[in-house]
C-alpha cells in the first residue's frame, strides 16, 4: 500500500515523538533542523498516521480575559502604542510581559515572563509564591540592568493588571527611558503573545506531569523555557528556534 515508505525515516519520526510528543509541525522542522532532511509535512503526518502516533498537546484557545483591579485612582493607564503590531525587527525593539498562575501538588507559583517580539524567546522570567511588584520588578531589572542605554528605543507592553499601572512601575519604566504600552480593558487579544506562550508551557509540560512540589515545578518552568529558547524550532521564525534565529540576526 505504501510503496514509498521510509523505515529509516519512521524511525527518526518515532523517535523525535517519543522525546517530545510534539506533533508533525514540529517533527518537520527538527528533521530538517537536526537531520538536515527536508519533507513535507504531509508526509510526517501520513507517517504519524501509519505508525498510529498523536500528540496528545492541543492549542489552548482563549475564552475570556478579566484584570484583577484594585484602586482604580490609583491606577495609570497608557496608550496602547503596540496595537497587535506583533512584527519586530531588531531585538529588545518590541517587549511583552505578563504574569501567570502554575500549579504544583501542594500548591501554586506565580511566573512573570518577558517576551521579545523579534525572535519569541523569552529573555527573562521570575517566580514567587506572591503577585505583587517585587516579582515583575526583579524580572524587569533582569533585562534592563546597568549596561541598558536610556538611548535604546524600546517597547514594553503589558495588561492593565494592577502590577503594570502603579505609579513605582511607571516612574520604574520613565528612568530607564521605556515606552510603557497597555492592552485594552479585559481584551486578551491585544497580548496575545504572552498568553499564547502560557499555553505552550503549560500544555506542552506542566499540565501532561503534574509537578509534585515547589522545587520540582520551579525545575520543570527552567528546563522548558531552556528547552523553548534553544530548541523548539518556530514556523514564523523560519523553522528556527529562537536563539537560532536572534544570532543569525546578530551574526549576519
Amino acid at each position: 500500500m505504501y510503496r514509498q515508505f521510509d523505515e529509516a525515516l519512521a524511525k527518526l519520526i518515532k523517535d523525535i515523538f517519543d522525546k517530545t510528543l510534539k506533533g508533525y509541525r514540529f517533527i518537520t522542522f527538527q528533521l530538517k533542523r537536526l537531520y538536515n532532511i527536508i519533507v513535507n509535512r504531509k508526509t510526517v503526518l501520513r507517517y504519524m498516521n501509519i505508525l498510529n502516533i498523536k500528540s496528545p498537546i492541543r492549542k489552548k484557545r482563549f475564552q475570556s480575559c478579566t484584570q484583577k483591579e484594585t484602586n482604580e485612582k490609583a491606577r495609570i493607564v497608557h496608550h496602547n502604542v503596540l496595537a497587535r503590531n506583533f512584527k519586530a525587527t531588531r531585538p529588545y525593539h518590541k517587549l511583552v510581559t505578563d504574569v501567570t498562575y502554575t500549579y504544583h501538588k501542594n500548591g501554586r507559583l506565580f511566573l512573570s515572563v518577558i517576551k521579545d517580539l523579534y525572535d519569541n524567546s523569552i529573555v527573562a522570567y521570575t517566580v514567587s509564591k506572591f503577585n505583587n511588584n517585587e516579582l515583575v520588578f526583579r524580572n524587569i531589572d533582569l533585562v534592563f540592568d546597568d549596561t541598558w542605554s536610556q538611548t535604546n528605543v524600546c517597547i514594553l507592553h503589558s495588561d492593565q493588571g494592577y502590577q503594570y499601572t502603579n505609579l513605582q512601575y511607571v516612574k520604574k519604566l520613565d528612568n530607564l527611558g521605556i515606552t510603557i504600552s497597555h492592552s485594552r480593558k479585559a481584551n486578551c487579544y491585544d497580548n496575545a503573545c504572552c498568553e499564547n506562550f502560557f499555553s505552550h508551557l503549560k500544555s506542552e509540560s506542566l499540565e501532561l506531569n503534574i509537578p509534585g512540589n515547589e522545587n520540582e515545578l520551579i525545575d520543570r518552568i527552567d528546563e522548558y523555557i531552556k528547552w523553548y529558547n534553544y530548541d523548539r524550532p518556530q514556523e514564523k521564525l523560519k523553522g528556527m528556534t529562537p536563539i537560532e534565529y536572534r544570532n543569525s540576526y546578530l551574526y549576519s
